[in-house]
C-alpha cells in the first residue's frame, strides 16, 4: 500500500528517460530560450554538487522568492551523486534503510514514496536499496524544483579555484578563467579524497598500488586468480571487495589495518525501542565508554543488543561531542574512534552476510598491524607488517594493493585548489583537531584570527571538527535545513543593510584580508 502524498512538498515525478538528467533538461531550456537573464536580488552559489550541495540547492529553490537565484558549481558531469552515489556497482547498497533516507527532514517518507514509484510497491521501509538509485533520486529532487523555478537555477560544469571580493559580493574564479558572482557562497565539498598511507619503500612510480579505489578504472587490471591487499578495513574496503566480486574476481582478498576491525552489520528487526536516561552524559571518553557498556547490558536484559544503544545515541552525538573538553576529544580519537566507527557506520544486512561468508571460507583474510615495508616486485608486491597481537613481523605477497583508508579529514593535506587558496590567504583554517574546517554554529568559515564570515559557509564533512557526526544523510539534511533558513534571512538582511553592518572585504592594518567578517 502506497503512503499518502504530503501537501508540503510537490512529489518528485518519474521523468522520461530523455529528460531525467538535469544536464539534458537545462540544455533543452537554454535551446528554447526559456532561461531568464536578469539581475537577482540575491544569488547563492554552492560549490560542490554531491548530496549536500544538490539537496541544499533544491531546498533553497523550494523556499525561494522570485528575487533569489542559485548557482551550483560542480566539475563532475552529474549532480546529486558525489563519490558514494556515483557507483556503477548494483551491489553497493545504502547502509541506512529506505525509511530513513529522505533528503528532506520535513517529509520523512519522500524517498520511500519515490522508490516505490520507481521500483514498485514491493519496496519496504526496512529495505537497503542501491546507492546508484539514491543518486538518481537526489538529482530528480533538484530537477523537480528547477522545473518549478525556471530561470532561477544555473549549473556551472567547472571547478572552483578561488574566491575574491567584488564590493559587497564575491567572485568565484573558475578553472576556465571565468568568474561567478554571488552574494553568499556555500562550500559543499563532501568527503575529502583519501591521502596515501605511510608505506616505507613504496616508489612514486609504483604500478601495483592504487591510490584512489574510486577511480573509474581502479579495478580494470585485475585478473580472476589474483590476490589483492586492501589497506584499511572500513566501509571503503568492503565496497572494493564487493565490487571486485561482482566483476568476477575470485582470488584472495587480504584486508589489513591497525586494529583489523570491520564494520558491523545492521540487523533486520521490526522492533522500535530506545533507551532512557539520556539527559546527561559523562564528560570523559572513558566515562562514556563505561556508560555505553552499562546501557548495553541493560538493553540485553530487554532482549536487544548494542545496536539499540548506538542508535539511541544518534540524536545526541553532536551534543556529546561538543560537551567534551578538548583533551577528552583527543582521547576519544586516539583510543575509541575505530571502535565507535565500526559500530556506528554499519553494513546493510545483505553485505554483512556476504562478507561473513567470505571470511568463513577463507576468501577474505583479515590482518591487524602496521606496515613496515612495501616493495614492488616483477610479479607483485611484497608487504611486511608488524602483527598487532604477536608483535612479530609478517609478510604478504599480492598482485596489487589498494588504498582503502577512507576519506582524509585534515584539510591541510587535501589537494583542492579552492581549499588551498582559502587556507593560504588565511580566510579559512583547520579545526583545532584537524577534522575539517573551523566554523561557527551557523556553519560560517572562521578565519585564522577567529572571525566568522558573513558570506562563506560550509556543510557536510568539513564541519566534522565542530559536530563529529556530519557525514550521513540524517545529520546533513538537518544542517541543510538550518543553513537554508539562515541564508534566506541573511539575504533579506543583505538587501536592506543596517548602518554599521560589515559586508564585503576589508584589509586590516596588518594587511590581512577578510571576506565579510561579522557575527554569523
Amino acid at each position: 500500500m502506497l503512503l499518502n502524498e504530503p501537501n508540503t512538498r510537490q512529489s518528485t515525478s518519474l521523468l522520461p528517460a530523455s529528460t531525467r538528467s538535469i544536464n539534458s533538461y537545462l540544455r533543452v531550456q537554454a535551446t528554447h530560450g526559456k532561461r531568464k537573464s536578469r539581475r537577482y536580488g540575491c544569488t547563492i552559489a554552492i560549490i560542490g554538487g554531491g548530496f549536500s550541495g544538490t539537496t541544499l540547492a533544491a531546498q533553497l529553490l523550494h523556499g525561494a522568492t522570485a528575487s533569489l537565484s542559485v548557482v551550483l558549481i560542480e566539475r563532475r558531469p552529474y549532480l546529486g551523486r558525489g563519490v558514494a552515489y556515483a557507483t556503477r556497482c548494483a551491489a553497493h547498497l545504502l547502509n541506512v534503510p529506505a525509511e530513513k533516507m529522505s533528503a528532506f527532514g520535513d517529509d520523512p517518507t519522500h524517498f520511500l514514496r519515490w522508490a516505490r514509484r520507481r521500483l514498485g510497491p514491493h519496496v519496504e521501509p526496512c529495505d537497503f536499496l542501491p546507492r546508484s538509485l539514491y543518486g538518481e533520486y537526489v538529482e530528480s529532487a533538484l530537477l523537480e524544483e528547477v522545473r518549478q523555478h525556471l530561470g532561477q537555477f544555473e549549473w556551472r560544469h567547472e571547478e572552483a579555484c578561488a574566491i575574491t571580493c567584488a564590493g559587497e559580493s564575491l567572485d568565484i574564479l573558475l578553472h576556465n578563467g571565468e568568474a561567478v558572482r554571488a552574494d553568499r557562497v556555500v562550500l559543499a565539498l563532501g568527503n575529502f579524497p583519501p591521502s596515501d598511507p605511510l608505506l616505507p619503500g613504496r616508489s612514486n612510480l609504483c604500478q601495483r598500488y592504487v591510490p584512489d579505489p574510486w577511480a573509474e578504472n581502479a579495478l580494470d587490471h585485475l585478473t580472476p586468480a589474483d590476490s589483492i591487499l586492501l589497506i584499511g578495513s572500513g566501509l571503503t574496503s568492503v565496497d572494493v571487495a564487493v565490487a571486485a566480486r561482482t566483476r568476477g574476481f575470485k582470488g584472495t582478498i587480504h584486508i589489513l589495518s591497525r586494529h583489523g576491525l570491520l564494520p558491523k552489520g545492521h540487523r533486520l528487526s521490526a522492533a522500535r525501542a530506545s533507551i532512557c536516561g539520556l539527559e546527561s552524559f559523562p564528560p570523559t571518553a572513558h566515562g562514556l565508554l563505561r556508560w555505553v557498556r552499562r546501557q548495553t547490558e541493560t538493553a540485553e536484559v530487554r532482549g536487544f543488543d548494542w545496536r539499540l544503544v548506538v542508535d539511541s545515541l544518534r540524536p545526541f552525538t553532536q551534543q556529546i561531542w561538543q560537551s567534551l573538553p578538548y583533551a577528552e576529544r583527543q582521547r576519544f580519537l586516539r583510543h575509541l574512534r575505530p571502535y565507535w566507527e565500526v559500530h556506528r557506520h554499519r553494513l546493510a544486512p545483505e553485505i554483512d552476510v556476504l562478507v561473513a561468508s567470505e571470511i568463513s571460507s577463507g576468501q577474505i583474510l583479515i590482518h591487524s598491524g602496521r606496515i613496515t615495508a612495501f616493495h614492488e616486485k616483477s610479479k607483485g608486491v611484497e608487504i611486511t607488517y608488524r602483527d598487532r597481537k604477536s608483535g612479530k613481523l609478517e609478510s604478504l605477497r599480492v598482485e596489487c594493493a589498494f588504498n582503502c583508508t577512507g576519506p582524509e579529514v585534515d584539510c591541510r593535506k587535501v589537494r583542492d585548489p579552492l581549499l588551498k587558496d582559502l587556507l593560504s590567504r588565511k580566510l579559512a583554517c583547520p579545526s583545532p583537531l584537524f577534522l575539517g574546517l573551523q566554523v561557527s554554529e551557523a556553519g560560517a568559515l572562521i578565519d585564522s584570527h577567529g572571525r566568522a564570515s558573513d558570506l562563506i559557509y560550509t556543510i557536510g564533512p568539513a564541519r566534522k571538527g565542530a559536530l563529529w557526526e556530519t557525514t550521513a544523510v540524517p545529520e546533513i539534511r538537518h544542517q541543510i535545513s538550518e543553513l537554508a533558513n539562515h541564508l534566506f534571512a541573511s539575504c533579506v538582511q543583505n538587501n536592506s543593510p543596517s548602518p554599521g553592518s560589515a559586508q564585503g572585504a576589508v584589509t586590516t592594518e596588518a594587511g590581512v584580508e577578510v571576506l565579510g567578517h561579522g557575527t554569523a
